[in-house]
């Protein structure tokens, strides 16, 4: 039997939700809710959703939902997620958990009071080559991992045309969670210390008030060592609006991904050349892509009472470490991270 799920947030990644939501064969997709009218219309009208709202009071109040995809700006969760928690409602939240401490929080204290699940989508925990990686290192394929490298940086469009709340981001947010949290995951292992620097004016030359660039150098309680690169100032004429490259050296042995130029397709035009995208968009009317499989488990974890894939703690964890990396570039000297 079908149950109800709603969407909160109808952006660019709440319309992935919308897909998931759609596509899933136990999900009766109940709202869509956004504060433009016009885009909750668009998007509930694509999707297949019975209904579109500017309220997400009046999908509290619905006792057919069970669930809700929270997916609004990055500093925008925490009276969405706050509300469904009292209104008994499971919920998963679009990384980061917040972009503050005082809101994952909050977050975490309303869900654990009310007894329903918080899942943060870390969605990469379910991108192939993330998963493999993680494998082969529990495996010992590369031996004892040692150091890694990590880059995942946006065009400047990002900022400048599609993120209308860039400004109260940053690339350290948008994309430096994903890959706090995927490289943690993958090691199975906690960062301790770091040193980072950080670079604006390029942006903010745009209008944009967020730095450029952070690059973090970070150590493992393993002793291993990781150096993160997140950059916001790509060119737009970039073959790809993301680059996401893993490198992983151990005592036997390496691992490389790459997210981004991977060759899978490429695909050249009048205009620009462009490797298209082969894991994360849905192709047909199927559930594909990892970005909807993460979706999927949340949906599974609700009607099956499964794990969630990352919990409410794991993204306070993620916000209290970012926050960290942000205070360490304004202090310009290394900083003990928080446990």
């Amino acid at each position: 039997m079908k149950k109800g799920f709603a969407l909160i947030g109808a952006g660019l990644f709440g319309q992935r939700h919308a897909q998931a939501y759609q596509r899933h064969p136990l999900v009766d997709f109940k709202y869509v809710c956004d504060l433009d009218e016009a885009r909750a219309k668009a998007v509930a009208e694509a999707h297949g959703a019975a209904a579109y709202t500017t309220d997400f009071n009046e999908i509290m109040a619905d006792p057919d939902v069970i669930a809700v995809s929270v997916a609004t700006p990055d500093p925008a969760h925490r009276d969405a997620v706050v509300a469904a928690a009292r209104a008994g409602k499971h919920i998963l939240v679009e990384k980061p958990l917040a972009t503050t401490v005082e809101d994952a929080e909050a977050m975490i204290a309303a869900a654990n009071e009310a007894g329903v699940k918080l899942m943060v989508d870390f969605h990469n925990r379910a991108n192939p080559p993330m998963v493999a990686a993680r494998d082969a290192v529990a495996r010992g394929d590369i031996g004892k991992p040692s150091y890694v490298y990590t880059r995942l940086s946006n065009t400047i469009a990002v900022p400048r045309d599609m993120l209308k709340w860039s400004s109260q981001s940053s690339a350290l947010w948008f994309l430096g969670s994903h890959m706090i949290d995927i490289v943690g995951w993958i090691l199975d292992d906690k960062p301790v210390r770091a040193y980072v620097v950080s670079r604006d004016g390029i942006l903010k030359d745009l209008g944009v008030d967020a730095p450029d660039f952070h690059v973090a150098t970070v150590e493992y309680e393993s002793g291993a060592v990781g150096v993160f690169e997140h950059t916001w100032i790509l060119p737009d004429t970039y073959n790809t609006v993301k680059d996401l490259k893993i490198e992983l050296l151990g005592s036997k042995g390496a691992i490389n991904i790459d997210g981004s130029h991977n060759r899978t397709m490429e695909l050249y035009t009048q205009n620009k050349g462009a490797f298209p995208d082969m894991l994360v968009p849905p192709f047909g009317p199927h559930l594909t892509g990892f970005v909807l499989d993460a979706v999927v488990h949340f949906v599974e974890a609700v009607l099956f009472d499964k794990p969630v894939l990352a919990t409410g703690e794991e993204g306070l964890a993620n916000t209290k470490i970012i926050s960290a990396l942000i205070e360490a570039a304004r202090l310009g000297q290394p900083v003990q991270l928080p446990q």
